[in-house]
């Protein structure tokens, strides 16, 4: 051996015992922050004696004499977890990422600054009554106590970023729920995508590729009820009207849309939103869910099943925390979000409640008319008014100083002008107003203190009648044998037009005059049916007096497909484990249905080459499972997506069909496909206009599936029995920080495979249609089941863990629970909580 070989082989030594020694001094100080679970604190601004008893899955058991302690230790435990997850959201809504990321989130921040989430948080917290307000500065100190007592303690992404927690206000708390409230409103994207089509494509084409739809039902407050259109795509009656309507103001109209405003304001949310998305993880149009409970009649038990999963981000550290506390007629658990002070799902010893999403239109987009003599007013009715004026300063990070960034935000009669989001819209631009419900967290706190003490449907409503914001349909069941559902929120009445598109806001003809009453809006209790249904589908029909949808909700197939389940039985009474075994069902409907348009089009076209031929024998005759072994699934999903690409984007730019389809999470963009493949009206809609023949529906479809096989083949190989959907279509969560190397090598969770679509009762919805593996970002985010015939052994699960807190034993322990379909049961009783024990905390009241 020479000398030379012998000097690689001692620096690779020394350099292999350096990095070993280095990793593992690391590993120890990242050990070493790890929280204990353990202590005991004297502490002043409690009322009695706090104790946190965490089971085996680090869940804590919260005991406290009196409710606002209840509040002190479910902000200390949050911060115990997740302090730089809440850090991270307090920072979206407040707009201050860029104090930490730098310049490359300043859109962000423009955009928390602009539609002011902190100043309405200052105005609700100014107002709110004594009790909520103790109770949340209450639970705010829980959060701050932690962050004094341990600041060897704090989450390793702190060191990292090189930056310390700032304590945490009220205001925060409050900022943090208006900004959640408006990210599961999504109107605005609609408003602004049919104004950018019907720029780009004109009128008709324009309202042809972002209608409103219907599928005619099923409708969630007619439980049982049917008709023989159920689930057909079709135009909503009231946008039909629209194109012939629209000819009064169309002048107006078309010159504020073709001054190019609008697109560049729909660029400029668009991409604020993947912004705070690539950070938070959250990001609006994404909150989707179920929720179906039986009663009595049809369970074994004799008492009300109640099951519910919220289809939300994957994030890590889950979006979802889970909970049990105890006081003086308290025993409450559930899921709440980091940052929270309350239970937003879950059940107590005598109801569960739990909620989905409407797709309710509460927002609207106003074009405002300035003075042409000054520009600091606007015109409403024949008179100048001028705009409410805010100073923003956004501080942000560069070469390791901290600059600033002056920003100022109009805001007339219909809220704040959104134009100042981004830079590359000119002062000259119309200024384009963003409405949304004001207070939107109001009500919030007033829930939180009447639901943990819930006993009945009347105290149920009584604790949701006050949010304002989100739109929920909410579900109930009690002890008693009782099961409801109610919608509540605020949704405006409007004076005139339907909130599809921008309007001008000068004539005071589109205000808003109010919202629809509590006592008017759906509700449903104890149906013949014996079960209530909610899958964020249609809520009422068309005899409803009032609009609650503007553009869009979600495909009807889930709530179709569950209806069918707890039917099947036909007179057998279902118990948890039939409830388990629909949560995790994954037939698809739409599938099925575009299987069947593709065998149509294959029949008709006689025109199979041997790749169609060999596809099309695990098509012919698939049942629409699409489990992570369907090779059928791979094929049809695949198909979906290349006929997308050869119906819509060879007749848009290439921005306004990334906007087409990433506007609704694929669901949208699939309704409308569906309704153009049912409707010969929409024939030329198949046709390529870049070629010499016109091509009908049935060669594009052909065309399509050629395609698929293709890009199947590119991936996978020629083999078809190995495309199976697993294989391609994957889940990965993804750390904030495990997006760049190294941070993604260890910090991520996954990737494993995954079976479902967008539109299954247990959904594994992919985002990116450009790039495989299809990586599934949102589905299932937390289940959660309680049969009333045996409250004690409720399921709960989350998807990765309680921890956010990386090489804690509690980071990833659900994981594989979640991905193999399993839950948690969280122990009610003192005795069994303690024998599973992993520490206790406990706070004594100073002297």
């Amino acid at each position: 051996m020479n000398k030379s070989f012998k000097r690689i082989i001692t620096v690779f030594s020394i350099t292999f015992i350096i990095i070993g020694l280095l990793s593992t001094i690391i590993y120890w100080y990242i050990k070493s922050t790890l929280p204990n679970y353990t202590g005991m604190y004297q502490v002043s601004g409690i009322d009695g004696t706090i104790k946190i008893i965490r089971d085996k899955h680090a869940v804590p058991h919260i005991y406290a004499d009196h409710k606002n302690d209840l509040a002190f230790g479910m902000g200390y435990v949050m911060a115990e977890d997740r302090l730089w997850q809440m850090d991270l959201f307090r920072r979206v809504a407040s707009g201050k990422l860029s104090e930490i990321f730098g310049a490359k989130t300043l859109k962000a921040d423009r955009f928390s600054r602009v539609l002011g989430f902190k100043r309405e948080a200052i105005s609700l917290f100014n107002n709110l009554p004594p009790d909520q307000k103790v109770y949340l500065e209450t639970f705010v100190s829980g959060i701050n106590k932690y962050i004094k007592l341990h600041p060897d303690k704090i989450p390793i992404e702190f060191k990292v970023l090189q930056y310390k927690p700032e304590y945490f206000s009220s205001i925060d708390i409050m900022a943090l729920s208006h900004f959640q409230s408006y990210a599961s409103n999504h109107n605005w994207k609609y408003e602004l995508l049919r104004a950018t089509a019907i720029m780009e494509l004109g009128e008709i084409k324009g309202r042809q590729l972002v209608p409103a739809m219907t599928f005619h039902g099923p409708y969630m407050s007619q439980p049982g009820e049917h008709n023989k259109r159920e689930g057909t795509p079709a135009i909503q009656n009231f946008s039909q009207s629209n194109i012939q309507t629209l000819n009064t103001n169309i002048s107006i109209t078309k010159k504020q849309i073709n001054s190019q405003v609008g697109n560049k304001i729909f660029a400029a949310m668009i991409e604020t939103d993947k912004i705070i998305n690539s950070l938070s993880g959250i990001r609006t149009n994404q909150v989707h869910s179920n929720f179906w409970i039986v009663s009595g009649k049809k369970s074994k038990s004799g008492k009300p099943i109640f099951s519910n999963d919220y289809h939300m981000p994957f994030l890590l550290p889950s979006l979802w925390y889970e909970l049990h506390i105890i006081s003086d007629g308290i025993d409450a658990i559930g899921i709440t979000m980091p940052g929270y002070p309350t239970i937003l799902a879950g059940h107590n010893r005598h109801i569960a409640w739990g909620a989905t999403t409407t797709g309710a239109d509460t927002q609207d987009l106003f074009w405002e008319k300035p003075n042409p003599a000054n520009h600091n007013e606007y015109l409403y009715k024949g008179k100048y008014y001028p705009f409410k004026k805010v100073k923003e300063i956004i501080k942000y990070r560069e070469n390791g100083k901290l600059q600033t960034e002056e920003l100022l935000v109009k805001i007339s009669r219909h809220g704040p002008i959104i134009n100042s989001i981004s830079k590359s819209i000119s002062k000259d631009d119309p200024p384009l107003a963003l409405q949304s419900v004001k207070n939107a967290a109001k009500g919030q706190l007033s829930f939180t203190m009447k639901i943990y003490c819930a006993k009945n449907w009347s105290e149920f409503k009584q604790a949701i009648a006050q949010i304002r914001t989100p739109i929920w349909n909410w579900g109930f069941a009690d002890s008693m044998g009782n099961i409801g559902y109610k919608l509540n929120g605020k949704i405006p009445l409007r004076k005139n037009g339907h909130g599809l598109e921008p309007h001008d806001g000068w004539t005071g003809e589109y205000d808003w005059k109010g919202f629809i009453p509590f006592t008017d809006l759906p509700e449903v209790f104890n149906p013949k049916t014996g079960y209530i249904i909610s899958a964020n589908t249609e809520v009422v029909n068309a005899k409803y007096p009032h609009l609650i949808f503007g553009s869009t909700f979600q495909l009807p197939f889930r709530a179709m497909r569950i209806e069918s389940l707890l039917n099947e039985k036909n007179n057998q009474k279902l118990n948890q484990q039939d409830i388990r075994a629909i949560q995790k069902d994954q037939h698809s409907q739409f599938a099925l249905n575009l299987n069947s348009y593709l065998q149509k089009a294959l029949s008709e076209t006689k025109n199979n080459n041997n790749k169609l031929i060999a596809m099309n024998k695990y098509l012919k005759n698939w049942d629409g499972n699409t489990n992570t072994k369907s090779v059928s699934n791979t094929i049809i999903q695949e198909f979906f997506l290349q006929l997308l690409r050869r119906t819509f984007a060879n007749k848009m730019s290439q921005s306004l069909f990334k906007q087409f389809i990433e506007s609704g999470n694929l669901n949208y963009a699939a309704s409308v496909l569906l309704l153009m493949l049912r409707d010969p009206d929409y024939e030329e809609w198949f046709d390529n206009p870049h070629t010499n023949e016109i091509e009908n529906k049935n060669q594009t479809i052909v065309i399509s599936l050629n395609a698929a096989y293709d890009s199947l083949a590119k991936y996978f190989g020629n083999d078809i029995s190995h495309w199976r959907w697993g294989e391609i279509h994957k889940t990965l969560f993804k750390h904030q920080m495990g997006v760049v190397a190294p941070f993604k090598w260890f910090w991520n969770i996954g990737p494993q495979q995954i079976g479902g679509d967008f539109s299954t009762v247990n959904p594994g919805t992919y985002l990116d249609i450009y790039t495989k593996p299809y990586w599934a970002t949102h589905g299932a985010s937390m289940r959660h089941i309680v049969d009333f015939g045996n409250w004690q052994n409720a399921d709960l699960i989350i998807t990765t863990g309680q921890s956010g807190r990386w090489l804690s034993p509690y980071y990833d322990d659900q994981a594989d629970l979640w991905h193999e379909q399993k839950y948690i049961n969280i122990k009610t009783t003192k005795k069994d909580i303690t024998k599973d024990s992993i520490g206790e905390t406990v706070f004594i009241r100073a002297n």
